[in-house]
Order: C-alpha cells, then sequence, then structure tokens
C-alpha cells in the first residue's frame, strides 16, 4: 500500500513540472514583449518629437500617414493637424480629426497630386517587397505630398529590428526562413502573428538606396549606442 501510494505522488509531480516550465516561458516572453512595446513607445515618442522640430504644423495642416496603424499618438503635438491614415488593413472611416483611407502605399489611386501638406511614414517602407515596389511606394509619397518625412530601420544595425536576431539580413533565405519559425523573440512571434512572413518579406535599405529612392530629400540618421538605427528622408521645402 505504501508504495502504491509513493507511486502516486510521483506521478502527481510529474505532471506538475512541465506546467511550471510552460508558465515560466509564457512570463519571460510576456516580460520580453512588454520591454520591447516599452522601447518601441520610447522610440516613436523621439521621433515625433524631431518630426515637430522638423515641420511647423498648425491645426489646418493636412498629413497623410502612409501605413500607419493608429499607434501615434497625434494628440500630444499639442496643436492637432488633419490626420488621414492610408493602411491595407483599415476599413475607410472618419473619427473626428483622423480620417481612415483604405489603399496601397505603392498605389495610392485615391490620392490627388500635392493633396496633403506632408506625407509621414514610419517603418513601412521595408515592408512593401523589392526595391522596384519600394521605389513605387516612394514615388506616390513625392506625388501626393507637398513634403514627406519617412523613417526605416537601418540596414547595416547589427541588430535586426522585426526578428531581433543578430545579423538576421545578412542570412540566406532558407536560414532566414528556419530563424523565423523558431527564434522565440522576434515581435510577430511574440504577438503570436507570422514571424516567417516578416522573415521572408522584409527587406531592409541602406543609405544610399534611400538617397535614390528620394532624391530631394536629406537622409538623416538616427543613432542608438553610436550607431546608425534607422534611416529618416526628410524633405520640406518650406525649411
Amino acid at each position: 500500500m505504501e508504495v502504491q501510494h509513493d507511486s502516486a505522488q510521483l506521478k502527481d509531480t510529474s505532471e506538475i513540472v512541465p506546467e511550471r516550465k510552460v508558465s515560466h516561458k509564457r512570463t519571460l516572453s510576456s516580460h520580453v514583449l512588454e520591454s520591447m512595446r516599452k522601447m518601441s513607445a520610447d522610440c516613436r515618442r523621439r521621433r515625433l518629437n524631431h518630426f515637430l522640430k522638423l515641420f511647423s504644423l498648425e491645426s489646418m495642416t493636412s498629413i497623410l500617414d502612409v501605413g500607419g496603424g493608429g499607434d501615434w499618438d497625434w494628440s500630444a503635438m499639442g496643436v492637432m493637424p488633419s490626420i488621414t491614415i492610408l493602411n491595407l488593413d483599415v476599413v475607410s472611416s472618419s473619427d473626428g480629426k483622423i480620417t481612415y483611407m483604405q489603399g496601397d502605399a505603392r498605389n495610392m489611386q485615391a490620392v490627388r497630386d500635392h493633396e496633403f501638406d506632408i506625407a509621414f511614414s514610419n517603418s513601412v517602407i521595408e515592408h512593401v517587397g523589392t526595391f522596384e515596389e519600394q521605389k513605387r511606394m516612394a514615388d506616390e509619397v513625392r506625388r501626393t505630398s507637398r513634403a514627406y518625412w519617412v523613417q526605416t530601420p537601418y540596414r547595416h544595425f547589427p541588430i535586426e529590428p522585426h526578428m531581433m536576431f543578430p545579423f538576421f539580413q545578412y542570412f540566406p533565405l532558407k536560414m532566414r526562413k528556419i530563424i523565423g519559425r523558431y527564434w522565440p523573440f522576434s515581435f510577430e512571434k511574440l504577438r503570436k502573428g507570422d514571424p516567417e512572413r516578416d522573415a521572408v518579406d522584409v527587406c531592409l535599405l541602406t543609405k544610399r538606396q534611400m538617397e535614390l529612392l528620394f532624391p530631394e530629400a536629406e537622409i538623416l540618421k538616427e543613432k542608438f549606442c553610436g550607431m546608425t538605427k534607422s534611416l529618416i528622408a526628410v524633405y520640406n521645402p518650406d525649411r
């Protein structure tokens, strides 16, 4: 009887251990995701402050947020301009000073030439496809707005910002797919998204490529620990 009792206890213990491991893994993933979200929020705040230094905004200023997802706190600018968010994944609607327009950044056919005062785009152009498709987006940005601010992660920063994996962008496609499938700390993996899609589709840009895409713009460098982390194409004829 005693042996049977001990065996039951051992069985119960073996069932508990894996549950603790899963709980620990989930806690770690949640902590990493929360830290990454805070870093992204801080980065957006700094970029927004930088944007405000480069452009004089008024309540009548019209801004086209190309590929935006509503994660920018435009109301924190002091003055609230007229914002139009264009994205494939939104439903066309209006909410006060913010209008949502369904559309493709590579073919904004619903937008007239120079319809907007400023085009704004943050970490979008690296997601639209090949360099030829990126040029289509750049041409549309330049066509639809009198001025623009376009940010993208820098290709040669040592940590790839979507996968959060060192030098990921230099690996061959097959290896990127494997890392995307199994690496636990990419943004998409932590958000229960599709990390393999980012592993294949993201196309990071160099400074020279940004100069080719936006020939009249000044290409600014965003630094982190002394290294260039992002590139920003800025064109403002009123400066």
